[in-house]
């Protein structure tokens, strides 16, 4: 009866979301209804040594004449009252179990050596010679034990916590040292070198993963997301609601932090971790996400360093629970000495907190995106996610050229990830246009 009227709530909440998009994301969502777009392939892709402009007529960062450098849009009239979820389609690419195709990419001659090599371009991070450590007791995999790396004598180089499947990927750009796994009291180390990076640890105590999943919400909202903004607040509290209600014994709380952009009027606004699985907590959280619309920016980046610096420092819990950030964005920080070392920095603490980061990069992201986000995934154990241009919504999307990759749809891929994070087992990715979630014309 709980879960029956929670979802009734949420229909309910949903139908009064704030009507705030610009003429673009109608277009979308018309293209959308009429005729789905193709298969992934067949989509545009950005040119990565171009330098970012908008599609002609869009609205958003670039707009002229907006008071204080801000942008505003809103919904035309004719608009829908409500949008359907399941219209966004995506995709996601787990760089830490294609470690070896990765590897090449930040090599001599790959496709990300320039951020390696280019002092203009080198943002701080070293995911080169990784070091996977999988912990185990008599149970099975140990889940929320802390993994550090370092060199003899010296201070921790790198440190993580093991996953649901009881893994702990470690960068500690250190050629040998010592990993030392902590679980309880009990406390074992582990040598690595440059032939042995791969180390299975058998811890003796038992380990209990928690039945609690945290989750934060981390959304741009600069006017360059105005043409899909609109359908993702329909995306994002149809997965809030599915999450929530998959499990009655498991303790959901949501936080939210939406951002903009230095000198705007209002670059952050925050919403504290909220239990969603009770009717109170999900009609908070929604309302928070319903009264959020596109506007400001002024330039290409944003404030993504200290969004991410702000999430990973609010009060997350300790112990064995399930920690996700979904990072929505569709600029990376500005490449300023000191928003580059923040940004790595909050990636390193995430990592060291256990928090997974999973990017979500959408229409006018570049190839500059693209690398800070998927250094940002793979440094945690997360997933990085891209839309595509399969539904039709929004502008052109960046195309990463991830062939082998699945095309879904966002939300489903979304709850699924939680899923996988949660149990330790990922479901297979559902074809969009097979998911009986997709969203059709009435």
């Amino acid at each position: 009866m709980k879960r029956t009227f929670s979802v009734l709530l949420f229909v309910c909440i949903l139908a009064s979301i704030l009507l705030l998009s610009s003429c673009a994301a109608v277009g979308g969502f018309k293209n959308s209804i009429g005729s789905l777009g193709g298969g992934y392939k067949d989509g545009a892709s950005a040119d990565p040594d171009a330098s970012y402009a908008p599609s002609e007529g869009a609205s958003g960062d670039y707009s002229d004449g907006a008071e204080d450098g801000e942008t505003s849009t809103e919904l035309p009239n004719n608009a829908p009252v409500k949008l359907p979820a399941g219209m966004i389609t995506a995709a996601a690419w787990n760089d830490n179990l294609n470690y070896a195709d990765w590897a090449a990419l930040i090599a001599k001659n790959g496709k990300f050596q320039g951020y390696y090599d280019d002092i203009e371009l080198t943002w701080g991070f070293n995911s080169a010679d990784r070091v996977t450590v999988s912990v185990k007791n008599a149970d099975g995999p140990v889940a929320g034990a802390t993994v550090i790396a370092y060199a003899e004598g010296s201070e921790p180089a790198f440190s993580a916590v093991t996953d649901a499947e009881g893994n702990a990927y470690l960068f500690p750009n250190l050629q040998s040292g010592t990993v030392a796994v902590y679980n309880g009291d009990e406390q074992i180390t582990a040598e690595f070198d440059e032939q042995n990076r791969l180390l299975d640890v058998e811890l003796t105590t038992a380990s209990k993963k928690l039945n609690v999943v945290e989750i934060m919400l981390v959304v741009d909202v600069t006017g360059s997301m105005s043409d899909e903004l609109y359908f993702l607040k329909a995306e994002l509290a149809d997965v809030i609601n599915r999450i929530a209600a998959n499990d009655a014994e498991t303790v959901i709380n949501l936080a939210m932090l939406f951002y903009r952009d230095d000198g705007d009027k209002v670059p952050f606004d925050y919403y504290d971790f909220t239990d969603v699985t009770n009717e109170a907590g999900l009609a908070k959280q929604q309302a928070a996400l319903d009264k959020q619309s596109a506007t400001g920016g002024g330039d290409y980046p944003e404030a993504v360093d200290k969004a991410l610096e702000m999430a990973v420092n609010k009060q997350w819990s300790t112990g064995a629970t399930t920690k996700i950030i979904f990072h929505v964005l569709d600029a990376p920080a500005h490449d300023g000495k000191n928003n580059k070392e923040k940004l790595t920095e909050s990636v390193e603490k995430a990592a060291e907190l256990g928090i997974r980061i999973c990017p979500i990069i959408c229409s006018g992201a570049a190839e500059s995106t693209e690398y800070t986000m998927r250094e940002a995934a793979i440094y945690t154990g997360g997933t990085f996610i891209f839309v595509t241009d399969d539904s039709g919504i929004g502008n052109s999307h960046h195309d990463p050229d991830l062939p082998n990759a699945t095309v879904e749809l966002l939300n489903s891929l979304m709850v699924r990830l939680v899923n996988g994070y949660h149990s330790g087992t990922f479901d297979e990715p559902i074809y969009w246009r097979e998911d009986p979630n997709l969203a059709t014309a009435e």
